[in-house]
């Protein structure tokens, strides 16, 4: 900005801030900051927020937006504030809103409303406020807020806007940052670019807040929903609940909730609201046209009754009433409402009211008409617009009478578009009934036709003729009666009543002569006339021959015995011959007779010709014993042309039921076969195999044999009455044993010497890792047992693999090697061929020594073995440097051969003369020091002195010249 642009906006907004009443309300105590710092209150407080998150919304130098300044407090008489937040470029937090009844630290509050200001550090402290100030003028609860921050000159101007009472609050606070972003939403310390309600209670508080209102002058296209609660404790803030939701609304038709802990608050990307409020787009259509009338709805929002015309959005208390007129009428034009009534605000969103546009119809008679397709009475009275209507030609009454439409006025067909007012012509007519089946002649108004059942004019002449009516050669009718009378004039509904006799022909065709009950009456039966509904009962009558050697029966009678006369009937009588017939059988007796299946009693009479085929049929006298045919005479075949006889043979057979864990065999006549639950002949023998090998590893054994639960040893059965087979095998499997030694083995439960052969399955064996000793000097070792431990399901082979060994002794316990080990011991077990070595030495420390003395120190063990050592100590002498091993006890003579001049003794672990002797008792160690010998040198210099005297002498004596 241009330096005289900066001058001239700072003289524009001078003026404001001068006109302003920035006044700071004296404090009794600190305010409660707008998020919460520290635990320091002496007071347990909640802080409660609702906040919309703008993360993405044209923001640059300023954010502005709209707030209803709402009258709200808890029981402990807080209220709530309803703020702007501000995330600045450099991470500046600024926060500005309208305070309610805002609380103080020491639990008193600031009443009514004030404007409210905090600024947070990029660090997450708190640099001024929170601040409350008082404003010019009057702000009323419900008025319209306008909150806005923006960057001038350095600074941050924070202004809260009453747009009904035109009072203001402003503050100036040094700004840090440029611009206001959304990018830095969340990012750090919680701070962010949106909205929020924000309410301080004395205990947990999870929502009930009465609806606020914001409003953004732009649509923001991606925010978040979120709530949250921190309370203090113990000087420290901690969180009671977090949740917060992402939305991307695609337009600022929809809006979106969240609702976490009883809070509620929702947004469409512009307004945004907290508590119970819900937003709804209310909207209405007129179905058929147009009407041109203003709609009010009504509602309650925070609880006042507010009135205003749709379409518009509201706010409304969730669960109350929304009031839109049901009716409205203009003239003979009216809509009313399609919509189920009352209409609550159940849920946010849009709400779409739908009105039907009708239009009055009057008409000089009610008539039968359709409307849209649907047939209804037609009378003055409200029609929808478009509705096609079409007059049906005749409407009808309770009375059996209606009128025939001969014209309408203006049309009898037309869609309606406007109200209209129709005029019908008809002529009156009543319905007269005739109850006959059958024509009835007669006259109407003097010309001779058929009388039927119809619609006749008011005023028509009707005569009816009594006449019989011969339908045809077999039926006729007689009319015995014709009510309410021959001559009517139609001025009413009238009935006919005809009572008619209907007579049907009998023709009856038979070989004998035919009685029948006729009406109960016993009559012999001839071709006649019978009335209709006359019941006819033809008796069946058998004729038999002389001394009942044949006999005629009717067989059938067409159409049946009995019957009732409702039509011509054509009466035939048909007969057979028939031959008695006498069986002779122990069993009830079954044949085809002609193919269907019967059963022959021991006398019965049947027809000429028939086809008997004697079924063999075996014959249950109960469940376990039967008898079954074995010779029929004369023949199973035979055809019936004279009297007959007979017989049936046959024999007794009892059931078997076999009850095996396994297929059961047995010998039965010589043969080898598998038994089965069956049927078997009186006297069958058969023997059951005690064992039966199923191959040569596995085998069957006869465990329990039970004839009808009794237990028998004989395993010889038979078959003399009904029998229940018990057979209990037992599965045996082979188990082979390869082992050199004596086996002992745990068989369920039971220690045995194990032993090729047949064991049970299911058997647990579990063979013994015993060690056998055949002398006490000798012994096998069992390395391996494959397998050790089964249960028998299958033949195996168990592999014991050993080893045999030997004992070593030794007379006294020594270091031994044996495959690279070392064992210390006077006695061990070692493998047959396994070398066993004897150290020579064994060194007890680097000076001291073991010798063990033996005739052989290696053995190839092949048998029992006795060795015999001697040990002995020796310990390391050195002389001079030079080592030896030497045992105990021996002596060694200390001597060093030296010159005349020299002298010399020795110096260790024991000091010495040269020459003298020492008893090895320990480790020694001698060295020889050397020296020039006293003696020697004492000798020579006596002999320099007196040398030296000598010349001394001899210089003293010399003669003087």
């Amino acid at each position: 900005m241009m330096r005289w642009e900066l001058v001239a906006l700072i003289l524009l907004i001078m003026p404001q801030l001068s006109i302003l009443s920035i006044s700071h309300t004296p404090y009794l105590s600190k305010p409660l900051p707008l998020s919460m710092v520290n635990g320091d209150s002496p007071l347990n407080f909640y802080d409660e927020q609702l906040f919309m998150m703008l993360n993405t919304y044209p923001v640059s130098t300023n954010f502005t937006a709209y707030v209803y300044a709402i009258a709200q407090s808890s029981t402990s008489g807080y209220g709530p504030a309803y703020l702007i937040n501000a995330v600045t470029n450099t991470d500046w937090w600024y926060q500005l809103g309208i305070a309610y009844n805002w609380p103080f630290s020491n639990g008193t509050f600031d009443p009514g409303f004030h404007m409210i200001y905090m600024v947070w550090a990029s660090n997450g402290s708190p640099v001024r406020g929170p601040v409350l100030l008082n404003f010019n003028g009057v702000v009323q609860g419900g008025d319209e807020i306008m909150l806005e921050m923006y960057f001038l000159s350095g600074n941050m101007v924070l202004c809260a806007y009453d747009t009904v009472t035109h009072s203001k609050a402003i503050a100036l606070v040094p700004a840090n940052g440029s611009q206001i972003v959304t990018s830095l939403n969340l990012v750090n310390h919680g701070y962010f670019t949106g909205l929020m309600t924000e309410w301080y209670h004395l205990r947990p508080y999870y929502g009930s807040e009465e609806g606020v209102i914001y409003k953004l002058p732009s649509f923001s296209g991606y925010f978040s929903l979120g709530v949250n609660e921190f309370y203090n404790s113990s000087g420290n803030v901690n969180t009671l609940f977090y949740s917060i939701s992402d939305f991307s609304p695609s337009n600022n038709y929809t809006f979106y909730n969240l609702t976490y802990g009883g809070a509620f608050e929702t947004s469409n990307g512009i307004y945004y609201v907290t508590g119970s409020l819900y937003p709804i787009l209310i909207n209405y259509k007129i179905i058929g046209g147009n009407f041109n009338e203003k709609l009010p709805v009504t509602y309650y929002s925070n609880y006042q009754k507010i009135t205003t015309y749709m379409p518009s959005l509201i706010f409304v208390n969730p669960g109350s009433n929304i009031t839109v007129p049901t009716e409205i009428v203009n003239g003979l034009s009216r809509i009313y409402l399609i919509n189920q009534t009352p209409i609550k605000a159940l849920k946010v969103g849009n709400l779409t009211l739908y009105y039907q546009l009708q239009y009055y119809v009057g008409i000089n008679i009610n008539v039968n008409a359709t409307v849209n397709g649907v047939t209804t009475i037609l009378s003055s009275g409200w029609y929808n617009s478009s509705s096609t209507i079409s007059i049906n030609p005749y409407t009808y009454y309770s009375n059996d009478s209606r009128i025939y439409i001969i014209s309408v006025n203006p049309s009898k067909q037309f869609v309606l578009n406007s109200p209209v007012n129709l005029t019908v012509n008809y002529v009156l007519q009543y319905y007269v009934y005739v109850t006959s089946q059958f024509p009835l002649y007669g006259s109407i108004n003097g010309t001779n036709t058929t009388i039927q059942s119809n619609w006749y004019n008011s005023g028509t002449i009707i005569k009816v003729f009594n006449i019989t009516l011969y339908l045809n050669n077999e039926t006729r009718i007689i009319y015995t009666r014709i009510l309410p009378a021959t001559y009517i004039i139609v001025n009413r509904s009238y009935t006919f009543y005809v009572q008619e006799l209907i007579q049907y022909y009998l023709s009856l065709v038979s070989q004998i002569p035919v009685y029948a009950l006729i009406n109960g009456t016993n009559q012999s039966l001839k071709s006649n006339w019978f009335n209709t509904g006359t019941v006819i009962q033809v008796e069946n009558i058998t004729i038999y021959g002389p001394n009942n050697q044949y006999r005629y029966i009717i067989t059938s009678i067409s159409p049946s015995s009995t019957f009732v006369v409702d039509k011509p009937i054509a009466l035939r009588i048909y007969v057979v011959k028939q031959f008695p017939v006498i069986v002779k059988s122990p069993i009830p007796v079954y044949a085809l007779i002609n193919g269907t299946n019967q059963s022959l009693s021991s006398f019965m009479w049947i027809n000429n010709g028939t086809r008997l085929q004697i079924l063999n049929v075996t014959h249950y006298v109960n469940n376990v014993t039967r008898l079954i045919i074995v010779k029929i005479l004369p023949s199973s075949n035979i055809t019936v042309i004279t009297p007959l006889n007979i017989s049936i043979s046959t024999i007794t057979q009892y059931y078997l039921e076999l009850f095996s864990n396994y297929p059961v065999y047995v010998s039965s006549n010589g043969k080898n076969v598998t038994l089965q639950t069956n049927w078997y002949n009186n006297g069958t023998q058969f023997t059951i195999y005690r064992i039966w090998y199923i191959n040569q590893l596995e085998r069957q054994y006869l465990s329990v044999l039970l004839i009808n639960g009794s237990k028998v040893l004989e395993n010889i059965i038979s078959v003399n009455e009904p029998i229940r087979l018990d057979v209990y095998y037992i599965i045996q499997y082979y188990i082979g044993l390869v082992s050199n030694i004596p086996i002992k083995a745990i068989v369920n439960t039971s220690l045995i010497t194990f032993s090729s052969g047949w064991y049970n399955k299911g058997s647990s064996i579990v063979i013994l890792n015993n060690t056998y000793y055949p002398t006490s000097d000798v012994r096998y070792v069992v390395l391996r047992i494959s397998p050790q431990n089964f249960t028998v399901n299958e033949p195996i082979n168990i592999s014991v693999v050993t080893v045999e060994q030997f004992l070593v002794k030794i007379n006294i316990p020594i270091v031994i090697y044996i495959n690279n080990l070392s064992i210390n011991t006077s006695e061990l077990w070692v493998n047959n061929g396994q070398a066993i070595k004897i150290p020579q030495y064994i060194n007890i420390t680097s000076n001291e020594r073991i010798l063990y003395n033996t005739t052989q120190y290696v053995y190839n063990v092949t048998s029992p073995l006795n060795v015999e050592v001697s040990p002995i100590k020796e310990y390391l002498v050195t002389i001079n440097g030079v080592s030896e091993w030497l045992p105990v006890g021996s002596e060694v003579t200390l001597t060093e051969s030296l010159p005349i001049y020299l002298q010399g003794k020795w110096v260790g672990t024991e000091n010495v003369s040269n020459g003298e002797t020492i008893t090895v008792s320990q480790p020694i160690t001698e060295t020889f020091i050397k020296n020039i010998s006293s003696v020697f040198l004492g000798g020579i210099i006596l002999v320099i002195a007196i040398i030296i005297a000598a010349i001394l002498i001899l210089i003293l004596r010399r003669p003087k010249i």
